[in-house]
């Protein structure tokens, strides 16, 4: 596969270290360079008397350079892969050199192993013991928040209006102290309203309360739903999910497929970087979500490009809605393909599958669509989606109106199928089809 210089962009640990890495991508700075059918490399001269050793994984994407840098991607593999993006053609197949083939060979064992499911070290009955201590406090902490929204629903919620930032952050910390962090962000949520505008917080407030209520009712109610639903509920709560676990489960489910990224969004809250990747299978039309995360002492654990198209197996989480998954395999990565997706024909047919989603788990977000001949316009100083019967959907509030322009520049006025995630009854355009080419915004 080749990278274009937008998902190199994307991957880049910072601005400087792209730039950095730009001014190196010249043929002249490298010494040699070469590829095979699963890694490129190359050798540029550095500060050092020896050259730094650059190699990049074309199938999995992962880097490796002798450079002292601790910025990953650095500077000399970003460098590699605006060269390669830019001058493929010089890149010459080649025998692999043995500092290369050494780190291939290495990766594939770690694979391997990592694909064979391990013994488990826990016993199932120790395991339920954790779940049922941990659900003990949780169903503790859920009593103690009802009690909490039944005193603002008999106070009347014109009350919450004149609450502190510092109200909010209290009873939050005690959902936490609960272990039932997942209810301590929707209590977050109700704090972070815009009080100060009655035409919105009043409804935005009801939605809140009412969607935690009914979370509430879920957890007092556990031990009555069947597995996938208890399952959804304790992430709801706020379990994490153990993607090590995932994997050596033996019965999760497992798609193999051709796998497009359509598209990456970075969120970061306490210091934590969460990025959401969405792909969507070729043949099997599924749909997922890919999480990953990095800290100021820690970089994400894989890499996926925006836009590029996998080819391996996704292990899904189990839920009501499948949707959350982990890259169980991955055996190839390309940068072309033929589109033979399911497109959803207008907005009214988004909103009725939406509909029948949130029947089945009110609580579900973030849905993945591509709507077919679409396109972003700006009407009122507001940017929207609309569909060809024109109509409209608003974009996200503070939806990159670079990205606005670029669809423009791609489109003009015509309309195009466009990866859309809905979230909270607002779109975020992800990339629009076209040509037989995805192009991500």
């Amino acid at each position: 596969m080749s990278f274009s210089e937008e998902q190199i962009q994307s991957i880049a640990p910072n601005a400087s270290a792209f730039s950095a890495g730009k001014k190196l991508s010249g043929n002249s700075k490298w010494e040699s360079f070469g590829k095979s059918d699963r890694v490129i490399w190359g050798a540029i001269r550095g500060s050092g008397k020896n050259p730094y050793l650059t190699q990049i994984d074309l199938n999995d994407i992962a880097f490796k350079c002798s450079c002292p840098s601790r910025q990953f991607p650095c500077k000399h593999a970003i460098a590699l892969m605006l060269l390669y993006g830019s001058q493929e053609q010089n890149f010459s197949t080649q025998e692999e050199p043995e500092w290369v083939s050494t780190w291939m060979d290495s990766r594939k064992a770690r694979q391997e192993k990592a694909a064979e499911a391990p013994k488990k070290t826990k016993a199932k009955s120790a395991a339920k013991d954790t779940v049922a201590k941990r659900l003990e406090q949780v169903q503790a902490g859920a009593a103690e928040l009802e009690l909490w929204l039944k005193d603002l629903v008999r106070m009347g919620l014109l009350e919450l209006s004149f609450k502190s930032a510092k109200d909010f952050k209290k009873v939050a910390a005690r959902m936490v102290d609960a272990k039932a962090p997942g209810l301590a962000f929707w209590v977050r949520e109700l704090g972070q309203l815009n009080y100060k505008d009655g035409s919105v917080w009043q409804d935005e407030s009801l939605k809140l309360i009412s969607k935690l209520f009914l979370l509430i009712q879920a957890i007092k109610n556990y031990d009555q739903y069947d597995a996938q639903w208890q399952y959804t509920i304790r992430t709801l709560a706020g379990w994490s999910q153990s993607s090590k676990e995932l994997l050596a489960d033996a019965n999760a489910e497992v798609v193999d497929d051709h796998w497009l990224v359509v598209g990456q969004l970075e969120e970061t809250n306490d210091d934590i970087v969460t990025q959401r990747n969405w792909l969507i299978g070729k043949r099997s039309n599924r749909k997922a979500l890919v999480l990953n995360f990095s800290t100021r002492f820690s970089s994400f654990e894989s890499i996926i490009l925006p836009g590029s198209y996998i080819e391996g197996q996704l292990a899904f989480f189990p839920s009501v809605q499948p949707q959350r998954a982990v890259i169980k395999t991955q055996t190839n990565a390309a940068d072309k393909f033929d589109v033979d997706f399911t497109f959803t024909e207008n907005w009214l047919e988004v909103h009725r599958k939406k509909t029948e989603l949130i029947k089945e788990n009110p609580w579900s977000n973030d849905h993945l669509f591509i709507l077919n001949n679409s396109k972003l316009i700006l009407k009122n100083d507001t940017w929207f989606m609309a569909d060809h019967d024109h109509y409209l959907m608003p974009l996200m509030k503070g939806y990159d109106i670079d990205k606005c322009l670029k669809s423009l520049a791609i489109c003009g006025t015509a309309s195009h199928p466009m990866a859309v995630v809905i979230r909270n009854g607002e779109a975020i355009p992800l990339g629009i089809f076209q040509n037989n080419q995805y192009t991500i915004l």
